[in-house]
Parts: structure tokens; sequence; C-alpha cells
């Protein structure tokens, strides 16, 4: 038993805990480590894949069930096991996302856009189209014919991720809108050039209270700086969101704190814990 048991800490990754294009600055992992070492809880949720999200969090004391895909998968990081996945694609007999697809890359030809599935990021546009974080990411990404993913229910997609200009993008939501693809899913900005399709129940919120399910009685903290964070903030006990996070999002927190590059989790943990 220690000051923190039965408190559970879930951090989103880009923004929250890492500064956008830093790293987890010593000062949080050391608060991490100290606020697990005392009982404590802790958790990531994230719209990378695991595999994305290791080369960030390595050494990490990840000791509670982690939300990637933005709530399409839920993760055990200690046995590195997939307790669960929510994929786009259940339900779509019409084959709708893969005509959805097929259609923005005909409507969008100067986009990126990436199917994830379970085991890999397959871009389906060409290579000089890609999003220019690509190469420095810690994942594994295939350029892949939409062709050779059309057989959704062999390789159910869990996100359909777009990259372009925001003007585009208010475009491509007509659009998923027209088809009908956006009536089956959660559609959301994750940047401001960034748009993704996941389920239609799926979110981080989701997630995190099936966590609560699995981890009766916790108290949870939810850390979050955009909008694809605002319901797991809601759905947190307390919702936490540093200085500099979307307006919108700052609204769905209890607690604003510092900004992401003064060490957001540490000071969640002296200020707040």
């Amino acid at each position: 038993m220690g000051k923190f048991t039965g408190k559970m800490i879930i951090s989103d990754l880009d923004g929250t805990l890492i500064p956008r294009g830093g790293v987890i600055s010593a000062e949080n992992r050391a608060a991490i480590q100290s606020f697990v070492a005392e009982g404590g809880r802790f958790a990531v949720a994230t719209g990378r894949t695991p595999e994305a999200a290791k080369g960030y969090v390595e050494g990490l004391p990840i000791n509670a069930p982690s939300v990637f895909f933005n709530g399409a998968m839920l993760y055990d990081w200690g046995n590195g096991k997939v307790l669960k996945t929510l994929p786009l694609t259940a339900g779509d007999a019409d084959n709708l996302w893969p005509a959805f697809a097929q259609k923005c890359l005909r409507t969008f030809p100067d986009a990126c856009f990436e199917i994830y599935t379970a085991d890999n990021c397959h871009v389906i546009t060409p290579a000089d189209n890609d999003d220019p974080r690509l190469p420095h990411e810690y994942y594994r990404y295939a350029h892949t014919n939409l062709e050779k993913l059309t057989d959704t229910v062999q390789t159910p997609w869990l996100k359909f991720f777009a990259c372009d200009k925001h003007e585009h993008l208010e475009e491509y939501v007509k659009l998923a809108e027209q088809m009908g693809t956006a009536a089956l899913a959660n559609g959301f900005y994750s940047e401001d050039n960034y748009y993704e399709f996941v389920a239609r129940d799926v979110s981080k919120g989701a997630m995190t209270a099936a966590i609560r399910e699995q981890l009766p009685g916790i108290e949870i903290i939810a850390c979050g700086d955009y909008l694809n964070d605002n319901e797991m903030l809601a759905e947190a006990d307390i919702g936490v969101a540093p200085a500099n996070a979307h307006e919108e999002t700052k609204k769905m927190a209890q607690y604003i704190g510092c900004n992401v590059e003064k060490d957001l989790l540490a000071w969640v943990i002296q200020e707040i814990l």
C-alpha cells in the first residue's frame, strides 16, 4: 500500500506527456516512477499503435490497460497482449469503407490516407503524399494497394486516417456524410490537418470506461490536450488539460495545468495528487 493506491493516471502522449516533436522529460519520467512506486496505476491513451508508442514510453512503469488507435484497441503493456479490438469495419456488410477510400483517392489527390490494421499501418496513397512525420516514427508502415485491403472480414480496419489541408478535410468529412460512412463511425480531428475515423462507439473515453470495469473502485485522473481526448476527460473522475491545449478540450477539464513543455505529469502529481 502506498499513498497513491487506488488512483490511476491515464495520459495522452503527443501534446500532453510528450511535447510535440519532443520526448518525455526526465521530470515526467521521475514523477511517474514515484507515483507507481507509491501504489498508483499508470496507463497511456493514444491514437498511435503500440509499436509507435514504444519508442517514446520505453522504460515507463505502465501497469494498467492502455488505449491505442484512439480507442479501437485495449492493450496489456506488461504482457504485450491485445485485450480487445473494436474494428471500424465490423458490421460493414455493404463494404462502404473500401468504396469510400477509393472515392477519397480520386477526390483528394494530394492527401495522405492511412488504413490501420492490428498489425500494420498501410499507406494507400503515393509516397510523395506521405505525412512528413512518418520517417520519424517508431513503427513499421507499408505503401499498400487499396485492393489488398478490401476484404475487411479477413483484414479488419481499426482506423482510417487522413492528412491534408484543413479546408480539404472539411470537404472530406462532407463526402463521408454523403456516402454514409460517417454514420458508421466516430470521426474527429486529432490535429488541425489530421482527421480520423474509428468505429461509431469507439473513443478514448469508452475504453477508459472499460478500464474502470476491470479496476473497480479506481479513481481515474485523465490528461489530454486535443479534441480526441475530450470524451476521456469527461469519463474520468478528474480531467486535466495542459495550458496550451485546444480551447474546447480545456472546457472539458476540471484542472488546467502548466504548458506541456513544463512537465505536465509532474505538475499533476505534485499539484493535484
